[in-house]
């Protein structure tokens, strides 16, 4: 894998050698000799191989990126440890220290925020070539093959612009590649218009016949029209509650796109009727199943540590450095850290663990989190605090590598509960609780009845019980303005409470505060070295100084 990249901060200007080429998956790669821009653009390898630079820059590489130097939490997890919820047990970075505490202010928050930043526009630079290039080979590429080229572009386009205008709010805009220094200082952009971009991408290509209806891995792992019908039922979703508060319209939206996507048939829920609590489970072969047969992940961040040498480094975060001590029946480690050690830095709190129905299926061992584990000599051995099973890979772990599976994004239970939340929130109730049974059947619970506001907050609390380790919990705290708060120990329920009263987990670690997070922190920082390199951005994101 090759790449030939240059980019001044936001600008991001990618001079092709993009990264690799494909037989069947995009993690196939061969090497590719650099070429210059004007020698790019020529073969079907290069558009093949631009097209496939798509998956590994912006927000998929969030899954490999520490926010804050080596053995922290990766950049999917900051929303997580920001809001209390997950813990970083190992206490020795800025990032991590300065959200316990409080501190929310630019020195302690500007490096996350930098890493971020840059990753969103590597993403979108990256889409703009395809999008502007792809549709100038019509010499060597049939008319479908350029216009799925063009909408797998514009589907990261606006998976990274999504990303975008959720963490910084107001941001330069970019909807072309940029081949010279002509015109890079933009101003920000509102969020309303870089939604009604991002919408204006995925429509067409959610709507139209450029990509394949079929699902994620029946795809060869590439973007689907499922997937970007998903992703927009998200955009609306998120669109509806604040900072722009799209209200009931956006809603409505949500639930429609959800439905097409549940209408289409390409996803389902892995054994609907109810699943068993072993390693046989609908949750477990979501975490081992990678082929077609595995309907309900509808995107997923591919890893292939054994065949690709591209591995998947949660399951050294998946359960704390006690593990490494362990010893088996003949005194050896159980567990080989590699290049890493073991340590949990995103711990699941207590008050998470102890909300679920005891019946709930989620949360029995070896399901969603574990405590205990036997090695291959027979000895048994205990975590000191719950580990993350939906991230531990035997294999890896024992091996001293990183690991094989992939990473979900997207899964079918999410695009139920939006369906859910949409009609829930317009009056729809009846058709709303038939969408979010269906997840809590599979997890052995019994249907929901509720209305009104408790009906929605049901669904909050559904959507944390069911995606604790896929990261929703920042985004759905950011457009609810809501906090969950204890509702009675194992009752399978949760108080949403406004944030700015809500009683805040682990401020500090096994500490609760009082509003201790300030609306200003849903927001990052713009990145200084951005705002001295641009002088087109003038302002400061509120409350950070």
């Amino acid at each position: 894998m090759k790449s030939n990249k240059t980019y001044i901060a936001i600008l991001c200007m990618i001079i092709f050698s993009l990264l690799m080429n494909s037989c069947n998956k995009f993690l196939e790669e061969n090497p590719l000799d650099t070429k210059i821009a004007d020698q790019f653009w020529k073969t079907p390898a290069d558009a093949q191989s631009a097209v496939n630079g798509l998956y590994f820059g912006g927000v998929p590489y969030l899954n490999n990126i520490d926010v804050d130097g080596g053995w922290t939490p990766k950049a999917t997890m900051w929303g997580g440890v920001m809001s209390g919820l997950f813990v970083d047990k190992r206490k020795d970075r800025t990032f991590t220290n300065a959200s316990e505490n409080c501190t929310f202010n630019i020195e302690s928050f500007n490096s996350t925020a930098a890493k971020l930043w840059s990753e969103y526009y590597i993403g979108i630079s990256r889409a703009n070539f395809v999008i502007a290039n792809i549709p100038k080979m019509s010499n060597v590429l049939n008319q479908a093959t350029i216009d799925n080229y063009v909408a797998q572009g514009k589907f990261f386009r606006a998976l990274a612009n999504f990303a975008l205008v959720k963490d910084f709010g107001d941001a330069p805009l970019i909807d072309a590649p940029f081949t010279s220094t002509e015109g890079i200082y933009k101003e920000r952009t509102p969020s309303a218009d870089i939604y009604k971009f991002i919408e204006q991408d995925l429509l067409g290509i959610a709507e139209g016949s450029a990509l394949p209806d079929k699902a994620f891995y029946a795809n060869g792992c590439y973007v689907t029209k499922p997937m970007a019908q998903s992703l927009l039922a998200q955009v609306y979703l998120q669109w509806a509650g604040a900072p722009l508060n799209g209200g009931a319209a956006y809603y409505t939206k949500a639930a429609d796109m959800a439905k097409k996507v549940i209408t289409g048939g390409q996803h389902a829920l892995i054994h609907p009727n109810g699943t068993t609590a072993d390693l046989s489970s609908a949750f477990n072969i979501i975490k081992t199943n990678e082929t077609a047969a595995n309907t309900e992940i509808i995107y997923a961040k591919e890893y292939n540590m054994t065949s690709y040498n591209v591995g998947n480094s949660y399951a050294c975060r998946s359960i704390g450095a006690d593990a490494f001590q362990w010893k088996d029946a003949n005194n050896n480690g159980v567990f080989k850290p590699g290049g890493d050690v073991l340590y949990n830095a995103y711990l699941p709190c207590n008050m998470l663990l102890n909300s679920y129905a005891p019946d709930d299926i989620r949360n029995k061992e070896k399901q969603f989190f574990f405590r205990n584990y036997t090695d291959a000599t027979g000895v048994a051995h205990t975590l000191n605090n719950a580990g993350n099973w939906a991230w531990f890979d035997e294999t890896g772990l024992k091996n001293g590598r990183d690991g094989d599976y992939n990473m979900p994004m997207i899964r079918y239970a999410e695009i139920l509960l939006i369906a859910a939340e949409g009609l829930a929130r317009t009056g729809l109730e009846p058709e709303a609780r038939g969408y979010l049974n269906q997840v809590r059947k599979r997890a052995g619970l019994p249907d929901e009845t509720a209305a009104g506001t408790a009906l929605i907050q049901a669904i909050l609390t559904e959507r944390f019980h069911e995606f604790p380790l896929e990261f929703k919990i920042w985004d759905d705290i950011r457009r609810t303005r809501l906090y969950p708060e204890a509702d009675g120990a194992q009752s399978g329920k949760l108080k949403w409470v406004a944030l700015s009263s809500a009683m805040i987990q682990n401020k500090p670690d096994g500490a609760t505060k009082t509003g201790a997070i300030p609306e200003h922190a849903l927001l990052w920082p713009i990145p200084l070295g951005e705002m001295q390199a641009n002088p087109a951005i003038l302002n400061q994101n509120a409350g950070w100084n």
